[in-house]
Protein backbone atom coordinates (compact mmCIF):
# COMPACT_ATOMS: atom_id res chain seq x y z
CA UNK A 1 0.00 0.00 0.00
CA UNK A 2 1.35 3.40 -0.93
CA UNK A 3 2.04 5.71 1.95
CA UNK A 4 -0.26 8.44 0.74
CA UNK A 5 -3.24 6.05 0.84
CA UNK A 6 -2.88 5.34 4.60
CA UNK A 7 -5.68 6.90 6.59
CA UNK A 8 -4.83 7.57 10.23
CA UNK A 9 -7.53 8.56 12.72
CA UNK A 10 -6.38 10.34 15.89
CA UNK A 11 -9.12 10.44 18.53
CA UNK A 12 -7.24 12.07 21.43
CA UNK A 13 -4.58 14.76 21.79
CA UNK A 14 -1.07 14.24 20.46
CA UNK A 15 1.85 16.62 20.30
CA UNK A 16 2.44 18.68 17.17
CA UNK A 17 5.63 16.70 16.58
CA UNK A 18 3.76 13.40 16.63
CA UNK A 19 0.96 14.69 14.43
CA UNK A 20 3.56 15.98 11.99
CA UNK A 21 5.21 12.57 11.83
CA UNK A 22 1.86 10.92 11.07
CA UNK A 23 1.08 13.55 8.41
CA UNK A 24 4.41 12.77 6.75
CA UNK A 25 3.34 9.14 6.49
CA UNK A 26 -0.36 9.31 5.67
CA UNK A 27 -3.56 11.33 5.79
CA UNK A 28 -4.53 12.32 9.32
CA UNK A 29 -8.12 12.80 10.46
CA UNK A 30 -9.11 14.05 13.92
CA UNK A 31 -12.11 13.15 16.05
CA UNK A 32 -12.82 13.30 19.77
CA UNK A 33 -13.04 10.19 21.93
CA UNK A 34 -16.61 11.01 22.94
CA UNK A 35 -17.67 11.30 19.31
CA UNK A 36 -16.06 7.99 18.40
CA UNK A 37 -17.55 6.20 21.40
CA UNK A 38 -21.00 7.63 20.68
CA UNK A 39 -20.86 6.63 17.01
CA UNK A 40 -19.86 3.08 17.90
CA UNK A 41 -22.64 2.86 20.50
CA UNK A 42 -25.10 3.90 17.80
CA UNK A 43 -23.64 1.37 15.36
CA UNK A 44 -22.79 4.13 12.92
CA UNK A 45 -19.24 4.33 11.64
CA UNK A 46 -18.09 7.87 10.87
CA UNK A 47 -16.23 8.00 7.54
CA UNK A 48 -12.91 8.66 9.30
CA UNK A 49 -13.27 5.39 11.23
CA UNK A 50 -14.65 3.30 8.37
CA UNK A 51 -11.66 4.26 6.20
CA UNK A 52 -9.00 4.19 8.92
CA UNK A 53 -5.92 2.02 8.46
CA UNK A 54 -4.63 3.14 11.86
CA UNK A 55 -6.24 4.50 15.02
CA UNK A 56 -4.29 6.42 17.66
CA UNK A 57 -5.90 6.79 21.10
CA UNK A 58 -5.01 7.69 24.66
CA UNK A 59 -7.21 6.89 27.67
CA UNK A 60 -10.85 7.43 26.81
CA UNK A 61 -11.47 5.95 23.36
CA UNK A 62 -12.97 2.49 23.88
CA UNK A 63 -11.54 0.11 21.30
CA UNK A 64 -14.06 -2.73 21.45
CA UNK A 65 -15.07 -5.48 19.07
CA UNK A 66 -18.01 -3.26 18.09
CA UNK A 67 -15.58 -0.51 17.03
CA UNK A 68 -13.43 -2.98 15.14
CA UNK A 69 -16.47 -4.21 13.22
CA UNK A 70 -16.98 -0.65 11.97
CA UNK A 71 -13.35 -0.27 10.91
CA UNK A 72 -12.68 -3.09 8.44
CA UNK A 73 -9.46 -1.56 7.09
CA UNK A 74 -7.82 -1.15 10.49
CA UNK A 75 -4.34 -2.60 10.78
CA UNK A 76 -3.04 -1.06 13.99
CA UNK A 77 -4.24 0.68 17.14
CA UNK A 78 -1.68 2.88 18.89
CA UNK A 79 -2.14 3.78 22.56
CA UNK A 80 -0.20 6.93 23.45
CA UNK A 81 0.46 5.77 26.99
CA UNK A 82 1.13 2.74 29.11
CA UNK A 83 -2.11 1.04 30.18
CA UNK A 84 -4.22 -0.63 27.52
CA UNK A 85 -7.35 -1.44 29.50
CA UNK A 86 -9.47 0.64 27.10
CA UNK A 87 -8.44 -1.65 24.23
CA UNK A 88 -9.77 -5.17 23.69
CA UNK A 89 -6.44 -6.60 22.60
CA UNK A 90 -7.65 -10.20 22.03
CA UNK A 91 -10.42 -8.87 19.78
CA UNK A 92 -7.88 -6.80 17.87
CA UNK A 93 -5.51 -9.72 17.43
CA UNK A 94 -8.40 -11.97 16.35
CA UNK A 95 -9.07 -9.53 13.52
CA UNK A 96 -5.41 -9.18 12.61
CA UNK A 97 -5.10 -5.73 14.15
CA UNK A 98 -1.85 -5.02 16.01
CA UNK A 99 -1.87 -3.02 19.25
CA UNK A 100 1.13 -0.90 20.23
CA UNK A 101 1.80 1.37 23.20
CA UNK A 102 4.59 3.13 25.13
CA UNK A 103 5.14 1.02 28.27
CA UNK A 104 8.19 2.90 29.57
CA UNK A 105 7.10 6.47 28.80
CA UNK A 106 5.84 7.50 32.24
CA UNK A 107 8.04 5.33 34.47
CA UNK A 108 10.16 8.10 36.00
CA UNK A 109 7.20 10.46 36.38
CA UNK A 110 5.17 7.94 38.40
CA UNK A 111 8.21 6.97 40.46
CA UNK A 112 8.71 10.65 41.33
CA UNK A 113 5.04 11.04 42.25
CA UNK A 114 5.00 7.94 44.45
CA UNK A 115 8.21 8.93 46.23
CA UNK A 116 6.85 12.40 46.89
CA UNK A 117 3.65 10.94 48.34
CA UNK A 118 5.52 8.53 50.60
CA UNK A 119 7.32 11.53 52.06
CA UNK A 120 4.14 13.66 52.13
CA UNK A 121 2.31 11.18 54.31
CA UNK A 122 5.14 10.92 56.81
CA UNK A 123 6.86 14.30 56.79
CA UNK A 124 3.96 16.69 56.16
CA UNK A 125 4.95 20.35 55.96
CA UNK A 126 3.08 23.58 56.57
CA UNK A 127 5.05 26.32 54.76
CA UNK A 128 4.93 29.82 56.16
CA UNK A 129 3.32 32.14 53.63
CA UNK A 130 4.13 35.27 55.63
CA UNK A 131 5.01 36.62 59.04
CA UNK A 132 3.66 34.69 62.04
CA UNK A 133 3.60 35.61 65.70
CA UNK A 134 6.47 34.18 67.78
CA UNK A 135 4.01 32.16 69.85
CA UNK A 136 2.50 30.51 66.76
CA UNK A 137 5.94 29.87 65.26
CA UNK A 138 7.21 28.06 68.35
CA UNK A 139 3.93 26.24 68.99
CA UNK A 140 3.82 24.90 65.43
CA UNK A 141 7.47 23.87 65.57
CA UNK A 142 7.02 22.01 68.84
CA UNK A 143 3.80 20.27 67.79
CA UNK A 144 4.87 19.21 64.30
CA UNK A 145 6.37 15.75 64.09
CA UNK A 146 7.17 13.47 61.20
CA UNK A 147 8.16 9.84 60.98
CA UNK A 148 11.45 8.30 59.91
CA UNK A 149 11.01 6.39 56.68
CA UNK A 150 13.77 4.13 57.98
CA UNK A 151 11.37 2.92 60.67
CA UNK A 152 8.87 1.75 58.07
CA UNK A 153 8.21 -1.26 55.87
CA UNK A 154 7.08 -0.56 52.30
CA UNK A 155 5.02 -3.16 50.46
CA UNK A 156 5.00 -2.95 46.65
CA UNK A 157 2.38 -4.83 44.65
CA UNK A 158 3.70 -4.97 41.10
CA UNK A 159 7.48 -4.82 40.87
CA UNK A 160 7.88 -3.97 37.22
CA UNK A 161 9.41 -0.83 35.72
CA UNK A 162 7.79 1.52 38.25
CA UNK A 163 7.46 -0.61 41.36
CA UNK A 164 11.04 -1.83 41.28
CA UNK A 165 12.37 1.73 41.06
CA UNK A 166 10.16 2.88 43.92
CA UNK A 167 11.59 0.05 45.96
CA UNK A 168 15.15 1.04 45.14
CA UNK A 169 14.53 4.59 46.37
CA UNK A 170 12.75 3.35 49.50
CA UNK A 171 15.55 0.96 50.33
CA UNK A 172 18.10 3.76 49.92
CA UNK A 173 16.08 5.78 52.45
CA UNK A 174 16.37 2.93 54.93
CA UNK A 175 12.93 1.37 54.47
CA UNK A 176 12.42 -2.37 54.61
CA UNK A 177 11.04 -3.36 51.21
CA UNK A 178 8.63 -6.20 50.48
CA UNK A 179 7.28 -6.89 47.02
CA UNK A 180 4.85 -9.13 45.18
CA UNK A 181 4.55 -9.73 41.47
CA UNK A 182 2.96 -12.30 39.18
CA UNK A 183 6.37 -12.84 37.62
CA UNK A 184 9.42 -14.23 39.38
CA UNK A 185 11.26 -10.92 39.64
CA UNK A 186 14.62 -10.46 41.30
CA UNK A 187 15.65 -6.92 42.19
CA UNK A 188 19.24 -5.72 42.58
CA UNK A 189 18.85 -4.30 46.11
CA UNK A 190 17.83 -5.74 49.48
CA UNK A 191 14.12 -6.62 49.27
CA UNK A 192 11.97 -9.64 50.05
CA UNK A 193 9.49 -11.28 47.70
CA UNK A 194 6.41 -12.37 49.67
CA UNK A 195 2.81 -13.35 49.12
CA UNK A 196 0.15 -10.66 49.09
CA UNK A 197 -1.32 -11.58 52.47
CA UNK A 198 2.07 -11.38 54.13
CA UNK A 199 2.85 -8.12 52.35
CA UNK A 200 -0.39 -6.55 53.56
CA UNK A 201 0.09 -7.74 57.13
CA UNK A 202 3.70 -6.56 57.47
CA UNK A 203 3.69 -3.27 55.54
CA UNK A 204 3.33 0.16 57.08
CA UNK A 205 2.65 1.51 53.61
CA UNK A 206 1.33 -0.38 50.57
CA UNK A 207 1.69 1.01 47.05
CA UNK A 208 0.35 -0.72 43.94
CA UNK A 209 1.93 -0.55 40.50
CA UNK A 210 0.10 -3.22 38.54
CA UNK A 211 -1.41 -3.17 35.09
CA UNK A 212 -5.16 -3.79 34.90
CA UNK A 213 -5.89 -7.43 34.21
CA UNK A 214 -8.04 -10.26 35.50
CA UNK A 215 -5.86 -10.63 38.59
CA UNK A 216 -5.58 -6.97 39.53
CA UNK A 217 -9.15 -5.83 38.87
CA UNK A 218 -10.67 -5.23 42.31
CA UNK A 219 -7.39 -6.32 43.91
CA UNK A 220 -7.71 -4.02 46.93
CA UNK A 221 -11.17 -4.95 48.16
CA UNK A 222 -12.71 -5.38 51.60
CA UNK A 223 -11.08 -8.79 52.10
CA UNK A 224 -7.64 -7.46 51.17
CA UNK A 225 -8.03 -4.41 53.40
CA UNK A 226 -8.86 -6.61 56.40
CA UNK A 227 -5.39 -8.13 55.99
CA UNK A 228 -3.63 -4.76 56.13
CA UNK A 229 -1.60 -3.84 59.19
CA UNK A 230 -3.60 -1.59 61.51
CA UNK A 231 -2.85 2.06 60.73
CA UNK A 232 -1.23 1.29 57.38
CA UNK A 233 -1.00 3.85 54.59
CA UNK A 234 -1.93 3.21 50.95
CA UNK A 235 -1.08 4.67 47.53
CA UNK A 236 -2.74 3.95 44.19
CA UNK A 237 -1.06 5.49 41.17
CA UNK A 238 -1.81 2.45 38.99
CA UNK A 239 -5.38 2.02 37.71
CA UNK A 240 -8.64 3.04 39.35
CA UNK A 241 -10.32 -0.30 38.77
CA UNK A 242 -7.75 -2.04 40.97
CA UNK A 243 -9.43 -0.67 44.11
CA UNK A 244 -12.87 -0.98 45.68
CA UNK A 245 -13.20 2.63 46.80
CA UNK A 246 -16.27 2.08 48.95
CA UNK A 247 -14.32 -0.52 50.92
CA UNK A 248 -11.30 1.77 51.10
CA UNK A 249 -13.44 4.62 52.42
CA UNK A 250 -14.83 2.34 55.13
CA UNK A 251 -11.32 1.30 56.15
CA UNK A 252 -10.20 4.93 56.33
CA UNK A 253 -13.24 5.98 58.39
CA UNK A 254 -12.76 3.09 60.79
CA UNK A 255 -9.06 3.86 61.26
CA UNK A 256 -7.97 0.52 59.82
CA UNK A 257 -5.94 2.63 57.40
CA UNK A 258 -4.48 5.89 58.63
CA UNK A 259 -4.06 7.64 55.27
CA UNK A 260 -4.36 7.05 51.53
CA UNK A 261 -3.18 8.83 48.41
CA UNK A 262 -5.26 8.13 45.31
CA UNK A 263 -4.36 9.36 41.83
CA UNK A 264 -6.36 6.87 39.73
CA UNK A 265 -10.12 6.71 40.16
CA UNK A 266 -13.08 4.69 38.96
CA UNK A 267 -14.82 6.26 37.17
CA UNK A 268 -12.95 9.32 35.99
CA UNK A 269 -13.77 11.97 36.85
CA UNK A 270 -15.19 10.76 40.17
CA UNK A 271 -18.95 11.40 40.62
CA UNK A 272 -20.33 13.71 43.33
CA UNK A 273 -21.08 10.71 45.56
CA UNK A 274 -17.53 9.35 45.32
CA UNK A 275 -16.99 7.60 48.67
CA UNK A 276 -13.57 9.18 49.25
CA UNK A 277 -14.83 12.76 49.05
CA UNK A 278 -14.99 14.51 52.42
CA UNK A 279 -12.48 12.32 54.23
CA UNK A 280 -9.68 14.17 56.00
CA UNK A 281 -7.23 11.26 55.83
CA UNK A 282 -7.08 10.91 52.07
CA UNK A 283 -5.26 12.96 49.43
CA UNK A 284 -6.87 12.84 46.00
CA UNK A 285 -5.17 13.97 42.79
CA UNK A 286 -6.74 14.02 39.29
CA UNK A 287 -4.73 11.26 37.55
CA UNK A 288 -1.62 13.44 37.28
CA UNK A 289 1.20 11.09 38.31
CA UNK A 290 2.45 10.86 34.72
CA UNK A 291 1.87 14.51 33.88
CA UNK A 292 5.45 15.59 33.29
CA UNK A 293 5.98 17.20 29.86
CA UNK A 294 8.80 14.85 28.92
CA UNK A 295 6.69 11.83 29.86
CA UNK A 296 3.63 13.08 27.96
CA UNK A 297 5.80 13.72 24.92
CA UNK A 298 7.35 10.26 25.19
CA UNK A 299 3.87 8.72 25.11
CA UNK A 300 3.36 10.32 21.73
CA UNK A 301 6.28 8.28 20.37
CA UNK A 302 3.74 5.50 19.77
CA UNK A 303 3.35 7.03 16.31
CA UNK A 304 6.65 5.45 15.29
CA UNK A 305 5.31 1.97 16.00
CA UNK A 306 2.02 2.82 14.27
CA UNK A 307 3.88 3.67 11.07
CA UNK A 308 6.15 0.64 11.49
CA UNK A 309 3.12 -1.67 11.47
CA UNK A 310 1.66 0.09 8.43
CA UNK A 311 4.96 -0.42 6.64
CA UNK A 312 5.05 -4.09 7.55
CA UNK A 313 7.86 -3.73 10.08
CA UNK A 314 7.91 -5.23 13.56
CA UNK A 315 6.97 -2.65 16.22
CA UNK A 316 9.20 -2.06 19.21
CA UNK A 317 6.38 -2.15 21.77
CA UNK A 318 3.51 -4.47 20.87
CA UNK A 319 1.01 -4.96 23.68
CA UNK A 320 1.64 -8.04 25.80
CA UNK A 321 -1.43 -10.15 26.48
CA UNK A 322 -0.54 -10.41 30.18
CA UNK A 323 -1.13 -6.64 30.44
CA UNK A 324 -4.59 -6.87 28.94
CA UNK A 325 -7.67 -6.02 30.95
CA UNK A 326 -10.14 -8.88 31.24
CA UNK A 327 -13.54 -8.13 29.70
Amino acid sequence: MARQSWNILVSEPLSDRALGYLADNGTVARSGAEAVNAAVAAGEAPPELAQADALVVRTYTQVTDALLALAPRLKVVGRAGVAIDNIDVPACRARGVEVVHTPAANTLAVVDYTTRMIIEMNRRFWPMSGSVAPEEFHRTRKQTFGRFLADMTLGIVGAGRIGSRVGRIAQAAGMTVLYNDLKAIEVDYPAEAVGKSELYARSDLVTIHTSLNATSRGLIDADALKQFKDGAQFINAARGQCVDYAALASALRAGKLSFAVIDCHDPEPPPPDYPLFGLDNVLLTPHIAARVPAAVEAMCDVVHDVVAVLEGRRPDYPAELEDVSAP
